[in-house]
């Protein structure tokens, strides 16, 4: 072969070469338009969701700092609530032990004054026979 064929059929490979490299490029490119595509459709759908997420998170945080803060401001009022009425029961039970106490002694007293008269009856009616 003479230098002319040869730098001809070096052209001619190094034309290959270019369609090849070519081809390779537009096939890549294909490749990843397609695949960005496809998964920037999914991506968006999830960063959308993770937003909305996210957004709800947010507002529970915030209700649970707001719960927090009212737990803290009950949390001694119900102590205090609970203090008082364990004093209310306790002068409860005290005042009805004070007041069975003076229907009993009451009752005990009356109960002495009818008998005494009982026994005084059943003399006068012992004198009688």
């Amino acid at each position: 072969m003479s230098d002319e064929e040869l730098r001809d059929s070096i052209n001619v490979i190094a034309q290959k070469i270019i369609e090849v490299e070519d081809a390779a490029k537009k096939k890549l490119e294909y490749v990843k338009t397609r695949i960005n595509e496809e998964f920037n459709i999914k991506i968006k759908e999830i960063e959308s969701n993770l937003e909305r997420k996210r957004y709800e998170l947010a507002k529970i945080n915030e209700q649970l700092e707001n719960l927090n803060s009212r737990k803290k401001e009950l949390a001694p009022t119900i102590k205090s609530l609970e203090k008082i009425r364990k004093e209310l029961r306790k002068e409860q039970k005290s005042s009805i032990d004070k007041k069975i106490k003076a229907i009993t002694n009451e009752k005990k007293s009356k109960m002495k004054k009818i008998n005494k008269e009982i026994k005084r009856i059943e003399q006068e009616l012992k004198k009688s026979d």
